[in-house]
């Protein structure tokens, strides 16, 4: 029993070994698979090799880093994969004992399949039966980035720009040494600074450092110029491109800036910019000498041309002491052209023309240009004639003043030069030439032809010039400074016109102007271009039927000759004169009167002051308005737009001739609702009468047919009521009642005749659509502003014949 016990007690005893050989060889091959699974889900790759170094194990990063699968990398050398330049120092790693823990890993190159090259970190273990074990960690992004890092450091370092990297939060970790030689800052002095506590100083402008704060906390790439200061003090200026370099994540790691010394372009720019203000200094010092010196000679001349008109009234019974006035009163007249065309030169030369493209009556503006030299021809029994197209529109779009300006300078320039026969000027209608191309449009060709002694051949490639003459010498015949024509061929070219001349010696002269015909859109079927009937300026028109009292005008004027002047001109006109000697007495005494005439230039309170004033007054006592007419000897357009800015309502330059000054005053009157129906003076067909110039501009007159006059004083009303709707509505943003009210005033005006009212009414609906607060405003105002001095005249019957 005990032998079979002991033979069973053998027998279970084999049985438990081989039981626990069996559990323990399957926990070892647990752990193998184990331990392969973790080799295999490793990112580095893990080798073996036997002691002839061939590889006998690989994991699956092999095949991720080197491209080839692992099959068929197992059994070949490791040699045939490391760069032939790196193999004797790996080659010798393998061999050796192993690199200790925390020892640098050395780095080589692995050879792909496609000829390209990774790098790898190596880590080796020698096994003790040879051959030997170890780890590659592919290193190519990084070894990539560091190269390029290096190169970008070479360039840093040798560039001439200024360069800065700094971390995330704005601290310097590196500067080239560029930065060093401009600053005086080592890098050790300013790593871990932020570059704005180092080298901002007492003149760094805040509002851009604000800024730059606000771009590197936003990460976002920017450019600005600052001062910035040395580590001795000194200042330099440096414009510079700031990079926020990110990571894969897109999270910000730091920033690199580019800078570049602006010192000397900063420095050139001020002295440009010093330079420009020194020019525009001095060219509004030229201007401003210029209209002080217009307004000193204006004034003795208002004096002398008012005494002489009037002396020649008196009836003296001594022809010489007549003879002794009138060449007075021509001395006067050609001084006051000459500092007229010296002020156009002055305004040509700084660009001050201002141009305006208005619809225009033709034969009038025409009639108007020749009118001021027919006392001239008639002196001199010259022929003068105008004649006009048949063809020519009765409105064109033009700068009325400027057309005639050009109109007379030419002719009072033919008559001049013109000692017998006669001087034609002729409108004429130019078609356009078929294929001509973009712009060559119908044109306008005015001529102006004499029968003169004609301009030497050499003499007509100077004469438009300035103070250039077709005579020069000092026996020359004729005066003049030589601006007129020069003063001409500006303004044509400001027009986009030319001129041109033909003559012979004995044989007269043919100056031609041709211009861009311009015809508005829709020409109003009743159009200003028919001849208005003459209106004589005296005291009749003056006073309203049944007015019990001589209007009183105030004269705002402490030059004693010209208040003279001024009294007499009024008192012939029918009115009755206070004077004030300063702002402070016309303040005083302007609710009092009808009308004020101010002087700009007066001791203590000037005109511009007083006219604000009296505003104001009006404005706290809810009071109308007195009209008040600037009087100044400054012919700039700036001082008439100052004027009117003041408060004034109208605006006369000195010397002022009786006529004007009566017209004048009748139409603002009239605008005021004191006088009546405004009146007009107006030239007859045959141009003879010089003081029949219409001074108005054609915006201000408006045609009615005369069977619509009942509907004019209904129809303004509303237009009124309508220019403050349209402020109204601006001010709150209701842009559809604002164009509304611009579109009906475009209609509406041009149907009875007022064309501005229409202009204006489109600007408003333009406005509107635009949502254009201020341009609804400044059309609102310049409706209202319209509407005080607009002059409405019932249209004629029939239209005038083709020669004016």
């Amino acid at each position: 029993m005990e032998r079979r016990r002991g033979g069973e007690g053998g027998s279970l005893t084999t049985d438990l070994h081989v039981e626990a050989t069996y559990r323990l060889t399957e926990a070892l091959v647990e752990a193998e698979n184990r331990m392969r699974r973790r080799v295999e889900l490793l990112t580095e790759v893990v080798f073996e090799t036997d002691a002839a170094g061939r590889l006998v194990f690989l994991n699956q990063a092999w095949t991720a880093s080197l491209g080839e699968p692992v099959e068929a990398c197992l059994g070949r050398s490791f040699a045939d994969f490391v760069h032939p330049a790196d193999w004797p120092a790996c080659e010798h790693i393998l061999a050796g004992p192993g690199g200790a823990p925390g020892d640098p890993r050395p780095m080589i190159r692995l050879r792909r399949p496609d000829g390209a090259t990774s790098w790898a970190e190596l880590s080796v273990a020698r096994i003790p039966g040879g051959g030997a074990v170890g780890a590659l960690h592919d290193v190519t992004a990084r070894k990539l980035a560091q190269d390029d890092l290096a190169k970008l450091s070479l360039v840093a370092s040798t560039t001439d720009n200024l360069v800065i990297i700094t971390d995330r939060d704005g601290c310097i970790e590196w500067v080239n040494r560029a930065f060093s030689r401009k600053t005086g800052y080592t890098l050790d002095e300013v790593r871990g600074r932020k570059p704005g506590a180092i080298l901002q100083g007492p003149d760094t402008d805040q509002d851009t450092v604000r800024r730059i704060a606000r771009r590197l906390h936003d990460g976002r790439s920017f450019d600005a110029e600052l001062l910035n200061y040395t580590k001795a003090g000194e200042p330099y200026w440096v414009r510079f491109h700031v990079t926020p370099i990110k990571d894969a994540a897109g999270a910000v790691e730091r920033f690199v800036s580019i800078q570049t010394d602006s010192t000397e372009l900063h420095r050139t720019q001020q002295e440009l910019r010093a330079a420009k203000e020194r020019a525009e200094s001095a060219s509004e010092a030229k201007t401003q000498f210029l209209a002080t010196i217009s307004h000193e000679m204006r004034t003795p001349l208002n004096a002398i041309l008012g005494s002489s008109d009037l002396a020649m009234e008196v009836e003296t019974g001594s022809p010489d002491l007549r003879s002794h006035l009138v060449r007075i009163n021509d001395s006067a007249e050609a001084l006051q052209r000459l500092i007229s065309d010296l002020l156009d030169v002055s305004k040509i030369e700084a660009g001050q023309i201002d141009l305006e493209r208005v619809p225009v009556d033709l034969r009038a503006c025409l009639r108007t240009a020749v009118a001021p030299i027919a006392d001239a021809a008639r002196a001199k029994g010259l022929d003068l004639r105008l004649m006009v197209d048949e063809a020519l529109p009765a409105t064109v779009l033009a700068d009325p003043d400027r057309l005639r300006q050009i109109v007379t300078n030419l002719a009072e320039n033919a008559v001049k030069f013109t000692d017998a026969g006669s001087v034609r000027v002729e409108a004429m209608h130019l078609a356009a030439v078929a294929g001509a191309g973009a712009g060559a449009g119908d044109r306008l060709e005015i001529a102006v032809i004499d029968s003169g002694p004609g301009i030497p051949a050499d003499a007509q490639e100077r004469i438009f010039d300035r103070f250039e003459q077709g005579d020069g010498s000092t026996t020359r015949r004729k005066g003049g400074a030589g601006l007129g024509l020069n003063i001409v061929k500006s303004l044509v070219s400001a027009l986009d016109g030319t001129i041109r001349v033909s003559s012979r010696v004995g044989a007269g002269a043919d100056f031609r102007v041709t211009l861009p015909l311009l015809v508005p859109v829709t020409e109003p079927a009743v159009t200003n271009g028919r001849p208005m009937t003459p209106v004589a300026a005296d005291a009749a028109a003056a006073l309203p039927e049944g007015r019990e009292r001589a209007l009183r005008i105030l004269v705002a004027e402490d030059n004693d000759p010209n208040f003279q002047v001024l009294e007499i001109y009024l008192a012939k006109g029918g009115y009755a004169v206070e004077r004030a000697r300063d702002g402070r007495e016309a303040v005083a005494a302007a609710s009092r009167c009808d009308l004020v005439l101010m002087d700009v230039e007066m001791p203590g309170m000037d005109g511009l002051e007083a006219t604000r004033r009296i505003r104001t007054i009006e404005k706290v006592r809810n009071t109308p308005a007195v009209p008040i007419i600037a009087l100044t000897a400054h012919a700039l357009e700036e001082f008439r737009q100052r004027c009117l800015a003041a408060g004034c309502t109208g605006y006369l330059s000195k010397p002022v001739r009786m006529p004007k000054l009566l017209e004048a005053v009748g139409s603002a009157l009239a605008a005021s609702g004191v006088a009546g129906e405004r009146l007009a003076i107006a030239v007859d067909g045959t141009g003879a009468d010089v003081h029949g110039e219409v001074p108005m501009t054609d915006a201000t007159v408006a045609i009615v047919d005369p069977d619509f006059l009942h509907l004019v004083p209904g129809f303004l009303d509303g237009c009124r009521r309508d220019a403050d709707a349209v402020r109204s509505a601006a001010a709150a943003g209701a842009w559809a009642d604002v164009t509304r009210l611009g579109h009906t005033l475009k209609g509406a005006g041009p149907t009875l005749g007022f064309d501005e009212v229409g202009r204006i009414g489109h600007e408003i609906e333009a406005a509107g659509r635009a949502e254009d607060t201020f341009g609804s405003l400044q059309a609102a105002n310049a409706l209202a502003a319209h509407l005080q001095i607009v002059c409405v005249m019932p249209a004629p019957v029939e239209r005038e014949p083709a020669p004016v």
